[in-house]
């Protein structure tokens, strides 16, 4: 029977290093849904949660990411929308509707019109 002690170890290290522990996979499609639906009806701060909730789980979830920067927009906080954008796109480049977004964040803060002329240093002389 004491050879058996070690079996739950084993069980539960088996199963992080194949990817099945119960954090996994926590933004489900379900609660994908909820947090997008919740922000949908304009419960932002619910929406907000869920969505920070997920990036604890995981800081690369695209849709996450997008959702933060759309919040961020409601909020005006315009470099945060803007971060969460870019993270977003290095995510998932081909995510849809991040850059446009992106773009009206710099616009609406006035960033957009400065990284556009800002000059490129010509390098070392």
């Amino acid at each position: 029977m004491r050879h058996l002690a070690w079996l739950p170890i084993a069980v539960a290290l088996a199963a992080a290093v194949a990817g099945c522990t119960p954090d996994a996979d926590r933004f489900s499609a379900a609660n994908r849904e909820k947090a997008i639906s919740a922000f949908q009806v304009g419960h932002v701060a619910e929406a907000k949660a869920m969505f920070q909730r997920a990036l604890s789980w995981n800081p690369a979830e695209p849709e996450a990411l997008y959702y933060m920067g759309r919040i961020a927009c409601t909020e005006q906080e315009w470099e945060k929308a803007i971060g969460f954008f870019e993270t977003c796109i290095n995510a998932d480049p081909s995510f849809p509707t991040a850059r446009e977004w992106r773009k009206y964040a710099e616009d609406a803060s006035g960033l957009g019109d400065t990284l556009r002329s800002t000059p490129t240093p010509s390098g070392p002389r």
